[in-house]
């Protein structure tokens, strides 16, 4: 994935543009920069490398180019490592179909294969570079349109691509799922090609956002949208001001990296699904379901998504598994590891030194290492015998939560893989696990504005306190954990996740007026007479009581979910609060004072 800027103008534009619209879109991707444009003869010219922008954008030399058609990119490795040959833009064969893209595609696999038994040489191991190589072949026997409906009609997945072509004056867009935004200056000189809205500030007056199924073509001061089923021109669409402060340009329009990242929960969840291989997914379920015993470590957010994933594979493959954090696990778990111990490995940075410091003490001992992270060629995924990356796309803020979220759908995905070596688990329960992570997420995104304006009430509710108890029980007790995580975070209250029994065992004395409880309800039925008992009970001493719900009761409603997927429906509500007390506070939300995003050292 990553970000995608570019323009078609009736007069040559200095190619800083682009460098200033990637600049700004770098909090899509920061793991290689390049640009595509036609020169004076009408010839494809490439420019392309892995890293930064910031540091390596004058090695491209942007400000050397002026052209009339011109595209850039900066990438997030979701597929195919950090590298010069990945980074986009990708050619085709004959070199004269460049394409940039954003999202992943769907069985990229045989369509690589077909493309390969075809003749075509691939260059690099993205699945964008498909795009590039079926272009070439449709250009050959159709046109421009016919070309485009043809790719948005056969070519699945949740991503958006621009084409540039060599000899043709204009920008070939195709839009399945992922952000494309076409701006227009109002004297109709150029027309801009975005990945969002404010990144388009300075540059042009409107922006036309295309939505899922739709294909364009982008000429000097106009366009033409058709739509992918119908190839009928869609005529009438909406065009909105460009127009944004300056300090949220690089943040999408949101205040925050976090509350930007928290609502791209239900993309970055599709994602994962498309970004996840049968074939790796297959090999780490068979070395999980063989395993003599399996350990999942993890620090912070992903150790309690492995809290989560320990009720994963016993509920879906019926095995046992150990639970530890990183940081504990070369104290005493490590003794138990020996040839036939699988760790499930999880950082979502993939450079968590406790992480990396007991996979290495476990490889030492013989065991097999699953790798469970954001970030291709982190030192996870060099450590690891077989690594699954979750594609969340890149989080700045130092709070986890999409990626949280996307790891646990990674989870319970692989869970559900080892339940079919394991038998626990049928082909169509997993067909099933996929369709409920896409209703969800469809779901979800429908519902956060809602949960915001909740969160809101319940945030002012819970101000006057430094002091919160968070209690659940089963499949979302981990979330207690998490959601005080949050809060600590966040807002800097300090909070105490607790398995709801246990709230009674002591930490009830505290509670009262003075101290409120947030209580997450528990999905198991066995478990809900203890919750409403404590509800009551906890009503009855004063305490000040919020309830996240996801049927449809209580302060914090949360959508449905099949169960797998209802400790995320449980978690988005209070990483929205504990951003909103954040936000009361007046705290550096996206940068906690003591903070890193990846503790290295």
């Amino acid at each position: 994935m990553g970000g995608i800027f570019g323009f078609v103008c009736l007069k040559p534009l200095s190619g800083s543009v682009v460098r200033e619209g990637l600049r700004r879109l770098v909090y899509r991707g920061y793991d290689g920069v390049g640009f595509a444009l036609l020169d004076d003869m009408g010839r494809l010219v490439v420019r392309r490398v892995a890293g930064h922008i910031d540091r390596v954008g004058d090695r491209l030399g942007f400000e050397l180019y002026n052209a009339r058609v011109m595209v850039g990119h900066t990438r997030y490795a979701s597929r195919g490592v950090p590298a010069d040959f990945n980074s986009h833009p990708l050619l085709s064969c004959d070199g004269r179909v460049g394409v940039v893209s954003d999202g992943v595609i769907d069985g990229y696999e045989d369509l690589r294969g077909g493309l390969t038994r075809r003749g075509h040489r691939f260059t690099s191991t993205t699945d964008t570079e498909v795009l590039a190589h079926t272009m070439e072949e449709l250009l050959k026997v159709k046109g421009v349109e016919e070309a485009l409906l043809d790719i948005g009609r056969s070519i699945k997945g949740l991503y958006s691509a621009v084409f540039i072509v060599e000899g043709l004056e204009e920008l070939l867009l195709v839009s399945r799922g992922q952000p494309l935004i076409i701006g227009l200056k109002g004297d109709g000189s150029c027309t801009f090609i975005s990945s969002d809205v404010p990144s388009l500030y300075g540059f042009a007056d409107e922006a036309v956002v295309l939505e899922e199924g739709l294909v364009g073509l982008v000429g000097g001061g106009w366009f033409k949208v058709l739509d992918v089923e119908s190839g009928v021109e869609v005529t009438g669409l909406q065009r909105k001001r460009v127009k944004y402060p300056v300090e949220v340009i690089s943040k999408g329009g949101f205040k925050h990296y976090m509350l930007k990242e928290i609502y791209e929960v239900p993309e970055a969840m599709l994602r994962t699904t498309a970004t996840l291989l049968d074939k790796y997914l297959r090999l780490a379920a068979m070395i999980i379901s063989g395993a003599r015993n399996i350990i999942v470590i993890g620090n912070g957010s992903s150790l309690h998504s492995g809290l989560i994933a320990q009720y994963y594979f016993a509920d879906m493959a019926g095995l046992s598994v150990t639970v530890t954090s990183a940081a504990e696990f070369p104290y005493y778990a490590v003794n138990s590891v020996t040839t036939g111990t699988v760790v499930i490995a999880i950082s979502q940075s993939g450079e968590t030194s406790d992480v990396i410091k007991s996979v290495k003490m476990a490889k030492q001992r013989g065991a097999v290492i699953v790798g469970v992270t954001n970030v291709l060629g982190s030192r996870l995924t060099i450590h690891s015998n077989v690594y699954l990356p979750i594609g969340a796309g890149p989080e700045i803020a130092v709070p986890a939560t999409k990626t949280f979220t996307s790891t646990l759908v990674a989870l319970a995905i692989l869970a559900g893989y080892t339940g079919l070596y394991t038998g626990r688990f049928s082909q169509q329960e997993l067909s099933e696990l996929y369709t409920g992570v896409k209703e969800f997420s469809q779901a979800l995104k429908a519902s956060l504005e809602s949960i915001e304006g909740e969160a809101s009430l319940v945030a002012e509710k819970l101000s006057p306190w430094g002091s919160v108890y968070i209690a659940s029980s089963g499949l979302n007790y981990p979330i207690a954990l998490e959601g005080a995580l949050k809060l600590k975070e966040t807002a800097l209250v300090h909070a105490e996740g607790l398995q709801l029994g246990e709230l009674r065992h002591g930490p009830i004395v505290l509670t009262g007026r003075s101290h409120p409880v947030i209580v997450v309800e528990p999905v198991e039925e066995i478990a809900l007479e203890l919750y409403s008992k404590i509800v009551d009970e906890l009503r009855s001493r004063d305490a000040p009581v919020v309830r996240v719900s996801f049927r449809g009761e209580g302060e914090l409603k949360a959508p449905k979910a099949m169960k797998p997927l209802t400790p995320i429906a449980c978690v988005v509500p209070l990483q929205i609060l504990a951003y909103k007390l954040g936000l009361l506070k007046g705290l550096p939300i996206d940068t906690p004072p003591g903070l890193a995003k990846a503790i290295t050292t």
